[in-house]
């Protein structure tokens, strides 16, 4: 039972880690290629069906070549993506947090 809500939420963060991938082909400012591991990852986890129709797809053939060539992703690259989602969170994060009263400020002007 425990299992198999685990490999619904696999797949369920499979989909949104391919949702913040494709979102980062269109913004230069977020990583792709982390996320569509982690995509990756969380099908081959979570379910042979969702493994092999992401394995189909054109992002997985264009920007995971390395799975393809090696037959597994080099620890290197685990390692240079992990980095690279962290950093990117730590980016957002930061920018949050210093402009997080600035927001609430400007706010607080426009209804005053």
């Amino acid at each position: 039972m425990v299992k198999n809500i685990f490999k619904k939420l696999l797949v369920v963060l499979g989909f949104i880690s391919l949702v913040l991938g494709i979102i980062g082909t269109l913004l230069p400012v977020m990583p792709t290629v982390p996320f569509l591991f982690v995509a990756y990852f969380c099908f081959t986890r979570g379910s042979d069906k969702f493994r092999q129709w992401y394995l189909q797809s054109k992002f997985h053939k264009k920007y995971l070549k390395a799975v393809a060539f090696y037959g597994r992703v080099p620890l290197i690259y685990k390692i240079l993506y992990i980095v690279g989602i962290l950093c990117f969170f730590a980016a957002l994060a930061t920018v949050y947090y210093f402009f997080y009263e600035h927001i609430f400020a400007f706010l607080g002007n426009i209804f005053n």
